[in-house]
């Protein structure tokens, strides 16, 4: 009995010892956060996020943010591979620096103070919400448009769009073909969701490549498994301008058919069906811890770019639901549909989430294991992806920019 005690004792704090531990300080000029137990490391930065990726677990850890210095700090845990990602928000004038002590091993970031003040946080979300009627006007007319011209529009026979004289900027998408390896997604009816999303994602490839405006990249070319964040860190080191992850539906209900695109939305599923979707593409999800400081702070402050991401998704989900409509005869657009998708969470890139069609709906599964109607639904969502950045996007931003 005294040596099963002394067992536990001892492999309970072996367990301590594994894995890193975070602590912040405050100072006056500066907000200090330290890695301790970590030597090797990779960090990233997009736009005001800064991406600190280490190869090994964090441990629970107590610390506090200050809002003067970073919005937000998040740690996502990978069981899978005994990983870390850390994910710190910048406030907007803020900046850092780092460097690396050893004996012991340790990662220390400062960040410096951004002279910054909610009241100005704000009167900025104020001036992007005053902006927001006009980009809303824009965007119904130019759906509407659309809407008229795809009507008798061939998607069959459509033709790639290959601009002649081209010297803008080209739009960096990617694409995520959902599931692979282990993972097959759903299966039914002799199909494989991962093959499916596979053949949708290489063909969609394709097309943008050939239009000549686009640089795209695939989180997976093949039948390899890719964890969930590894995904949107990839979106994220590509600095893309839109991310579209492709699945395929399934339901225990046999007669659930049709299209559906879902977009981010923090509070969870909108629907009961969105709900089963959530749950389904969030089995791999890894381990989130969520630290906030002042949690009044953090709703008054909010973070503008899943923002971005939220509402450009959106708005790029219509341009799919205009195409999809009209053009794929054989298969029913559904709805758009919202929920708290982890490979959506992609700061200040716009992304969706397409589901195909059901394979687990007898009629559905004889389109998904057609070819050409694969093809087709690579056409729609290449279309779309030129109508948002070339018909709409273009125009709105790129005009205020230049004005």
């Amino acid at each position: 009995m005294y040596r099963f005690i002394l067992f536990l004792i001892t492999v309970f704090y072996i367990s301590l010892s594994f894995g890193f531990e975070v602590r912040t300080g405050n100072h006056d000029t500066k907000f200090r956060v330290v890695l301790d137990k970590v030597g090797n490391f990779d960090i990233l930065t997009v736009d005001n996020v800064l991406i600190v990726k280490v190869p090994d677990r964090c441990q629970p850890s107590k610390f506090s943010i200050d809002p003067k210095a970073i919005k937000d700090l998040e740690i996502y845990i990978n069981e899978e591979k005994n990983s870390s990602l850390l994910y710190i928000t910048l406030q907007d004038n803020a900046s850092f620096k780092y460097f690396s002590l050893s004996n012991p091993n340790r990662l220390v970031i400062d960040i410096t103070k951004a002279a910054i003040t909610v009241k100005k946080d704000l009167e900025k979300q104020q001036k992007k919400m005053d902006n927001s009627d006009t980009n809303s006007e824009i965007l119904y007319t130019i759906l509407k448009n659309l809407e008229n011209q795809t009507k008798n529009l061939n998607i069959s026979s459509y033709d790639i769009e290959v601009p002649k004289n081209f010297s803008g900027k080209k739009r960096v998408i990617v694409i995520d073909p959902g599931h692979g390896g282990h993972d097959p997604g759903a299966t039914a009816n002799g199909l494989k969701e991962k093959d499916i999303n596979l053949k949708v994602a290489l063909k969609l490839k394709k097309y943008l490549e050939k239009d000549g405006r686009f640089v795209v990249y695939l989180t997976r070319e093949d039948d390899t498994y890719v964890p969930l964040y590894d995904r949107t860190l990839i979106a994220l080191e590509k600095k893309a301008d839109l991310f579209i992850s492709i699945h395929t539906n399934a339901s225990e209900n046999p007669n659930f058919s049709g299209t559906y695109v879902y977009t981010l939305n923090l509070k969870g599923a909108t629907s009961k069906l969105a709900k089963m979707v959530e749950e389904r593409e969030n089995q791999t999800v890894l381990k989130v811890v969520k630290v906030s400081a002042n949690p009044n702070v953090n709703k008054i402050i909010a973070d503008m770019a899943i923002s971005h991401t939220m509402t450009e998704g959106l708005n790029f989900a219509k341009f799919i639901e205009i195409n999809a409509k009209n053009l794929l005869k054989d298969t029913e657009f559904k709805r758009i549909d919202s929920a708290n998708f982890a490979v959506l969470k992609t700061p200040s890139i716009p992304a969706v989430l397409v589901e195909t069609a059901f394979i687990t709906n007898e009629r559905d599964a004889k389109l998904l294991a057609d070819d050409k109607f694969l093809d087709n639904f690579a056409k729609v969502l290449y279309k779309s992806i030129a109508d948002y950045f070339f018909k709409y996007k273009n125009f709105v931003f790129d005009s205020r920019v230049n004005s």
